[in-house]
């Protein structure tokens, strides 16, 4: 039972993830006061990109055609790695620092892309994901500390049982929900940390990276977007969330939390406008300067 739930799970991820991101968009455009688009655009984007003819630029090497496909797969392998029914079989893999590595990866070849494109844009949206990768990392390792104090271990599985059996207080809980939700903002490239809705040349950075990109290409680029909006989610509600009893219920419980998610995302976007880039590292230490604090009480036994 545990293999079945454990496999469906991640089949729903995937499947679902352009949905997630549809309902998100949605969302946003209707509390900006538009119709916006449909929450299925997203399955239809992907398979007209596919259809279309695929063109490298000309001075493109054989990083910028493997870049998509490297991309894609990290985040693949990532959702593999979380437990979405809450308990997953002892051979089953699913350790936390495995997936920093794969989140860092996938970024690594996106940077990678944009470089290789020979074009400007692609090295300056390149850059960018760069410096602010230095700054998620410590965040994120921070807002995760938290929950390592409580289990020792970096098993993802052990992690949210650990926590409802501790007496953790709401401040230090609060710090690193509140720590891992900046986190999440940028990792995924949302408002107020980058808008991936323009295609402002000053301002994108993820989409720069994406912009010499077409057919198949862009498509998997696509993909890889809303997987990685999808696992970054699930992610925090594997900690975040109640745990039921049975591995089926608390996979159908994770679906409804990144339904919920998705629609309170687009909701902070419409509410929220995009830093000047160098106000972002003032964002990403205030992050992990809020996770540092949730785990230094944690480990002092403050507050608790």
């Amino acid at each position: 039972m545990l293999w079945g739930a454990q496999i469906v799970g991640v089949v729903l991820a995937i499947g679902l993830a352009p949905f997630f991101m549809g309902v998100a968009q949605t969302v946003k455009a209707r509390r900006q006061g538009r119709h916006g688009p449909s929450v299925w655009q997203g399955y239809w984007v992907l398979a007209k990109t596919w259809r279309k003819e695929t063109t490298v630029p000309e001075y493109s090497s054989w990083v910028f055609r493997l870049a998509p496909s490297m991309s894609l797969a990290a985040l693949l392998l990532t959702v593999l790695l979380i437990p979405w029914s809450g308990t997953v079989p002892s051979a089953w893999p699913h350790d936390l620092l495995a997936v920093f590595f794969l989140l860092a990866f996938e970024r690594f070849w996106v940077g990678l892309a944009g470089m290789d494109s020979a074009g400007t844009f692609g090295g300056l949206g390149a850059s960018r994901i760069a410096t602010l990768g230095t700054g998620i990392e410590p965040a994120m390792l921070a807002a995760f500390g938290v929950l390592w104090v409580l289990s020792r271990q970096t098993a993802i599985q052990p992690l949210a049982p650990a926590l409802m059996r501790q007496s953790l207080g709401i401040i230090p809980w609060g710090l690193a929900v509140l720590s891992y939700a900046f986190v999440l903002l940028a990792e995924t490239g949302r408002l107020p940390v980058d808008n991936p809705d323009t295609h402002l040349e000053l301002t994108m950075m993820h989409e720069a990276t994406v912009l010499e990109y077409n057919g198949r290409f862009l498509a998997q680029s696509q993909l890889a977007i809303a997987v990685k909006l999808t696992a970054i989610l699930g992610l925090g509600w594997i900690w975040l969330g109640p745990q039921l009893a049975t591995p089926w219920a608390n996979l159908g419980l994770r679906l409804v939390e990144l339904l919920v998610s998705s629609v309170a995302l687009g909701w902070l976007e419409s509410r929220s406008t995009k830093l000047r880039y160098f106000q972002l590292s003032t964002y990403l230490t205030m992050a992990a300067g809020i996770g540092i604090l949730a785990f230094y009480l944690v480990s002092s036994g403050g507050l608790n």
